[in-house]
């Protein structure tokens, strides 16, 4: 059940004043062509053009944009920039970011996604590190461990530059902000907390659950903060203010992750109850329990496209759901427990993370494992691609 509190997104801010807007890459050839609104910053351009790229491989979640020398960034809007109607904009794709993973063996790796081999170890934490994230523009890792701290990394050094350091527990789970200007921990002594990325300041404390807090992540527009506990619920607050908007319940067991949808109409849970569910917030209900684990369910994300799930699980799976009936359309069997399952930036590939030390990949298509990410000494925690800007 939903237990409603103040409005969580007025969905409709962003479709008054609709204006045409053409998009070309940086060799003159046209994109896309966008009906967007002023108000729209760099990740709804992104969510926009890959809309229209629908069924093509195209990367276009790591990218630049430009109106003419002004760049588009992420807590910057189309208006702000001098865009109007009938404006170009230009659209520069970057090289992919690297695999980041975490493991028990208390270090985080980046890998080649290409060659599977791995690129740099670091080593900045005495216990398990339990999550680790590239900042959007590459150049910073952060890091979550059962030390009680998250650490910002120099990505070419490795040398840590930021401690995040006032939990009086484990952390874990560690993300950035939308616009990288903030991180936000999860910890076991019961809340979350939000950091300054530029001072390493405290600036807010949500004391979320009982004693635990299992995962916490941002909405897409960085607006709100959804947390998960072990009393079966997630919660989200208010960022400026720290209020509790929404408390949701209907797992048996604990939730290990609670993430919205891009749009922010569907919210998705994963439960030690071995089951994920998917949420809608405007009917204010339960759409679809996604059941055929046997085993705990770790982590649910959304696929880029926001048109498929993807769930990992202790019962050594991982399955791809369909978003609009709830079947389940492919499962990958990794061997061992999988702790952690996301898909890539383009939604073709699938990361699965298992207790073995090895993380996976693997084709959406043919459902093929493409190679193994074998050299962590223990439990592989968490996997994902360098900068986790999903935008389904």
């Amino acid at each position: 059940r939903l237990v409603p509190a103040p409005a969580l997104f007025n969905l409709d801010t962003q479709l008054f004043r609709a204006m045409r807007v053409a998009v070309h890459s940086l060799a003159g050839e046209e994109v896309a062509s966008l009906k967007a609104a002023p108000s729209w910053t760099l990740r709804n351009v992104l969510c926009a053009i890959q809309e229209q790229q629908q069924g093509e491989l195209t990367r276009v979640a790591r990218a630049r944009v430009y109106s003419g020398e002004a760049e588009l960034l992420a807590d910057v809007s189309l208006a702000d920039v001098g865009v109007i109607e009938g404006s170009l904009l230009t659209l520069v794709r970057l090289p992919p970011l690297p695999i980041v993973t975490a493991s028990e063996d208390c270090t985080a790796k980046l890998w080649d996604p290409a060659s599977g081999k791995c690129l740099s170890t670091l080593k900045v934490h005495e216990e398990t590190v339990t999550s680790a994230s590239m900042s959007v523009d590459g150049q910073q890792i952060l890091t979550g461990s059962h030390d009680g701290t998250a650490k910002l990394c120099d990505a070419a050094s490795g040398e840590c530059v930021r401690t995040f350091a006032g939990h009086r527990g484990w952390v874990m789970s560690a993300v950035f902000s939308p616009d990288g200007m903030s991180v936000l921990t999860a910890s076991i002594d019961g809340s979350a907390k939000l950091w300054s990325v530029v001072s390493g300041e405290c600036l807010r404390t949500f004391d979320c659950h009982a004693y635990l807090v299992t995962y916490a992540a941002f909405s897409p527009d960085g607006q709100n903060v959804l947390t998960s506990g072990p009393d079966g619920s997630a919660k989200l607050w208010d960022v400026t203010f720290g209020d509790l908007l929404w408390t949701i319940k209907g797992h048996d067991s604990r939730i290990n992750t609670a993430v919205l949808s891009s749009d922010g109409q569907y919210l998705l849970t994963a439960s030690s109850d071995r089951s994920a569910k998917l949420w809608s917030i405007a009917r204010s209900k339960c759409v679809f329990t996604l059941t055929g684990h046997h085993g705990w369910v770790m982590s649910a994300v959304f696929s880029p496209d926001g048109q498929e799930v993807l769930t990992a699980s202790l019962d050594g799976t991982a399955k791809l759901w369909s978003v609009s009936s709830g079947e389940c359309v492919r499962t990958w069997n990794h061997g061992d427990k999988v702790n952690f399952a996301t898909f890539s930036p383009d939604g073709s590939k699938v990361l699965t993370a298992s207790d073995s030390g090895a993380t996976k990949l693997w084709s959406v298509a043919s459902g093929d494992c493409l190679c193994t990410l074998k050299s962590h000494g223990g439990s592989v925690c968490f996997a994902g691609w360098g900068c986790e800007l999903h935008l389904g």
